[in-house]
């Protein structure tokens, strides 16, 4: 997301008790910092270009569980332009990013620009109900591409075209349908003319295994074309793809598919994953389906742990292809498992790690496995901590420095990695003068100081990264101290010093049981050879209660030291110590290291204080089996300093490793109502069940985890059951009173279906078996329905019964809610009684 920036005041100062801010506070888009161009979109998502060949969209609905968005893509003229495919305009609000970070190809592309000789060309998709499309225009001889708009309504757009040939593309994908990449080639002479795309004319794409009980979770399917410019993505979820067949020399059809378990969800994801890849270069056949079995592609076993908590993951992939190229895909993954990949052989494929809602993420290598079983992994082990990513980390730049320490939870195995719902606070000083200070920044986001003293001098720099969120109860607080020497320097790195932990014996949620474990520290100094700095690691220390009091441990040469963990302990924190020949210095104390033995209760730190929690109003939350679904909850939160923000979730099964969760999609909103008291409401928003949850068996009572912040960070609670909500599926009844009219004392028959909405592969509503169901008489003209008697569905969901006719009214069914099953009642069927 682009902000922007603000010059404050470079002197210190304060005002009504706040830290002030000193320095430049700025989105971080230096290559140094980040290794992607950023912007908003108009659905809330941001769209980062990585790399300069790789499209990620960090997108809303998946903290939730919901459907993949889809996204329209162009590449030309040295421009990325992005467009949401969402069903209003606004969602549909696209941008633009210039393709000129590192790894870009660009080969003699060349725009189009006016000429005296040009002629209308209308462009339309036929056999077609088309919502939103995107049209692409090459020169076949040149490559030059012509911008088209495509922002029309309906299934055309037009474009003004000098002679020549041509090859088209037009893309028409909507959310939850399939989606289609037609193409043409067509010839301008001396007068305009109409191009068509045929829709019916398209041909079904996909990548197939023989694993009969795979099936794709999501995909991206594009174009690409002679320089590097593409057409795409189709795609997205599981939905079918199509494509036009052609033969053009140059052209690529460009496949990308990953493949889980038939049946699973984010809350039961796939035991294994397949990411596939495959291209049709010059001739897309007329039946553009690819198999490959399983046993050709690569194979691994990877090992994905959980921070602290049972959560929902995501792993994300981008295949490269030597050009721009891709945009990230995935599935859900299990969190605290392991994880049977394969892939295609040969093929290197960018990753990326998702926690939680999403903001949580590992950055990881790329990789290129081979055919054959490869060595797996193990991602997200804790403790997790600051790891320097692939690009510089705070630089002095001439008269300033420029601070940005965004990667504060990468894992055991070096994996950089943040969580944009952490805040950070930065103060850099020296001799007693604050050259920047800022506080409550998100990991996007850095700050350049004050103009600073030329020669070199000793600066000490004070971060720290906090964060209470539902995906993870470890490192919850990360405080670096530095000191360092810096004078002016034409963007040189800092030389901080870095240090790395490692516990041995944890279990997949980061926990230690009772008993001795071993820790590993181990330091270096950035930008300093390592005989030259001579790093050490020069003390450990734990606390079992958040930092309040501390142990020291012994520490060996090799930097290592043994920690006997209480049965005690819910939570241990780490603090370790280091410096180096150059006077350099670092104290790191991560809060929460690690899990202990002992089952994390409710907290209660100071006056802070919840109540009145309300769930979707008080009422059940009933699903269906349909996308997009929603409901609130709130809470009151006071504290005698104020509120600085709450948070909750809803879980079901145990609170350290549920069954599944249900995250509210943004963070809580905490509004005050006095000087002590705030009403916090979240929002639970794109729920899909098939997708969120995938098990009937998850309906019934669900728990609120709730917590809250004091304003002056003295005091916090934590309720892991504020309260015990019922998540339902949803329901429905028929009722059919025939024959209509009826001789009086003749029999009414009232036949109906209870049904209720599956939540797992097959979808829509199923008959309820072996139900209680209530017939029910509301005589015309009163306003009340009374029970007449007490029906039983059959084996497939049916009701079925008679009645004596005496006089004119309405007959419905009611049925009465059950532990996993909402309320239903029909509407009423008038009989005319003769």
């Amino acid at each position: 997301m682009v902000a922007a920036s603000v010059l404050l005041a470079p002197v210190a100062s304060a005002a009504e008790g706040e830290l002030a801010t000193v320095g430049l506070v700025s989105s971080v888009q230096d290559p140094a910092h980040r290794s992607a161009s950023s912007a908003e979109l108009g659905d809330g998502s941001r769209v980062e270009l990585v790399d300069g060949r790789n499209l990620r969209v960090r997108a809303d609905p998946g903290g939730s569980g919901g459907h993949p968005a889809r996204y329209s893509v162009a590449a030309m003229n040295g421009t990325l332009s992005v467009r949401p495919t969402g069903k209003s305009a606004a969602d549909r609000t696209g941008a633009k990013l210039p393709l000129t970070a590192t790894g870009t190809v660009r080969s003699g592309l060349r725009t189009a620009t006016a000429t005296a000789s040009t002629y209308t060309v209308k462009l339309s998709i036929t056999h077609a109900d088309v919502r939103s499309k995107l049209f692409y225009v090459w020169n076949r001889k040149t490559w030059t591409s012509y911008a088209v708009n495509s922002d029309t309504a309906g299934g055309t757009a037009s474009v003004k075209l000098p002679p020549g040939d041509y090859f088209s593309v037009a893309l028409h994908n909507d959310w939850l349908e399939p989606s289609y990449l037609l193409t043409r080639t067509f010839t301008v002479g001396s007068a305009a003319t109409t191009v068509t795309f045929d829709q019916s004319a398209a041909k079904e794409t996909a990548i197939r295994t023989d694993d009969t009980t795979a099936t794709r979770d999501s995909s991206a399917v594009w174009i690409s074309v002679p320089g590097g410019d593409l057409a795409g993505f189709a795609g997205g979820g599981p939905e079918k793809v199509y494509v036009t067949p052609f033969s053009v020399p140059g052209v690529s059809l460009r496949l990308h598919e990953v493949l889980g378990k038939k049946g699973s969800s984010a809350s039961v994801p796939s035991p294994y994953r397949y990411d596939l890849t495959h291209s049709y270069t010059t001739t897309v056949p007329t039946s553009p389906v690819t198999a490959v079995r399983t046993s050709a592609l690569a194979k691994t076993v990877t090992k994905v742990n959980a921070p602290g908590t049972r959560t929902t993951a995501y792993l994300q992939s981008s295949p490269s292809f030597g050009e721009w190229t891709g945009v990230f895909i995935g599935g859900s993954v299990p969190a605290a498992g392991s994880l049977t990949e394969y892939a295609t052989p040969g093929v290197t494929y960018s990753r990326l790690l998702n926690y939680g809602t999403g903001e949580l993420n590992l950055n990881l290598p790329d990789r290129t496995l081979p055919a054959g079983t490869s060595a797996g992994e193990v991602l997200g082990a804790a403790p997790l901590q600051p790891v320097r990513g692939q690009w510089m980390g705070s630089q002095r730049y001439y008269g300033k420095i420029s601070l940005y320490e965004g990667n504060a939870f990468g894992d055991v195995a070096g994996h950089s990695g943040s969580d944009f719902r952490a805040t950070s606070s930065y103060k850099l000083t020296s001799d007693g003068v604050t050259y920047a200070q800022a506080s409550g920044l998100d990991s996007s986001h850095g700050l350049m100081s004050s103009s600073l003293p030329s020669f070199e001098r000793v600066y000490a720099l004070d971060q720290t990264v906090h964060r209470r969120v539902p995906y993870s109860s470890l490192s919850t607080d990360v405080r670096n101290e530095w000191t360092f020497r810096s004078g002016y320097a034409e963007g040189r790195e800092l030389p901080l010093i870095d240090a790395r932990l490692k516990v041995s014996g944890l279990d997949s949620l980061g926990r230690a049981a009772a008993g001795t474990v071993r820790i590993d520290a181990s330091a270096s100094t950035r930008n300093t050879a390592a005989a030259e700095a001579n790093t050490k690691v020069t003390g450990l220390a734990y606390s079992t209660d958040d930092g309040t009091s501390w142990t020291d441990l012994p520490v060996a040469a090799d930097g290592s030291a043994t920690l006997d963990v209480p049965a005690t302990a819910s939570f241990v924190t780490l603090r370790v110590t280091a410096d180096d020949d150059g006077g350099g210095s670092l104290r790191r104390t991560i809060v929460r290291a690690f899990g202990g033995p002992a089952t994390p209760s409710d907290e209660t730190v100071g006056a802070t204080r919840i109540s009145n929690v309300v769930v979707n109003g008080g009422k059940p939350v009933e699903l269906t089996d349909q996308p997009l679904q929603y409901f609130q909850a709130k809470f009151t939160a006071t504290d005698p300093s104020g509120i600085a923000n709450g948070d909750m979730y809803l879980y079901r099964g145990s609170y350290a490793s549920p069954d599944a969760i249900l995250y509210g999609t943004w963070t809580a909103t905490c509004t005050k109502t006095n000087a002590t008291t705030s009403t916090c409401e979240t929002e639970f928003a794109y729920i899909q069940p098939r997708w969120t949850l995938g098990r009937n068996s998850l309906a019934g009572t669900w728990k609120a985890a709730v917590w809250a912040e004091s304003a002056d960070g003295t005091g916090h609670v934590d309720l892991h059951a504020a309260k015990s909500p019922s998540v339902l599926r949803d329901a429905t009844v028929t009722a059919d009173a025939s024959p209509e009219p009826v001789t009086k004392g003749k029999t009414i028959t009232i036949t109906g279906k209870l049904s209720r909405a599956d939540w797992e592969t097959l979808g829509g509503y199923h008959g309820y078996v072996g139900q209680k169901v209530m017939l029910q008489f509301r005589k015309k003209g009163a306003s009340a329905y009374t029970t007449v008697k007490t029906v039983s569905t059959s084996s497939t969901g049916g009701l079925k019964t008679t009645v004596k006719a005496s006089t004119d009214g309405y007959w419905r069914y009611a049925f009465t809610a059950t532990s996993t099953t909402a309320t239903a009642t029909s509407s009423g069927d008038f009989v005319d009684v003769r």
